[in-house]
């Protein structure tokens, strides 16, 4: 079994939760921890690393805000373990993408997510606005 689990400085891993709980609705496989609540990345860190010992068999996917951040810093300890995959500059899409995704082989999903993230990250101005509005891009093509 997959596990997903968003971290972050603040609040923000909460807010990717209830957002993703908005969209897809059930998300009682996906963790979230941010600062606000824990404090201290080691506290992160130990709540997660406990996860991984009591279900080893598992993969583990966890999410942060910041490459090279203090949580990000910390949890990559976990990737001596060889089911955890640490994945930095979190995006909503990405946690649906990876929520959603029926591939076995979580590398491959990770690599497309990431792929999908660079696709997905665009500057608007207002030219560029017109013309998307004009082309009548709907949401769906979007995903």
């Amino acid at each position: 079994m997959r596990k997903i689990i968003i971290t972050s400085h603040g609040s923000l891993a909460e807010g990717m939760l209830s957002a993703a709980k908005m969209i897809l609705g059930n998300c009682d496989d996906i963790d979230a921890y941010g600062l606000d609540t824990y404090k201290e990345p080691k506290v992160i860190f130990d709540l997660i690393k406990s996860k991984i010992e009591e279900n080893p068999t598992d993969e583990y996917v966890l999410f942060s805000d910041i490459l090279g951040g203090s949580v990000h810093s910390k949890l990559i300890e976990l990737c001596n373990h060889t089911n955890v995959y640490v994945v930095s500059n979190m995006t909503l899409a990405m946690i649906l993408e990876m929520k959603l995704a029926t591939e076995e082989n979580t590398a491959k999903i990770l690599q497309h997510t990431i792929e999908s993230s660079k696709k997905g990250t665009l500057i608007m101005n207002h030219t560029k606005a017109l013309n998307t509005i004009n082309q009548g891009l709907e949401d769906d093509e979007l995903w």
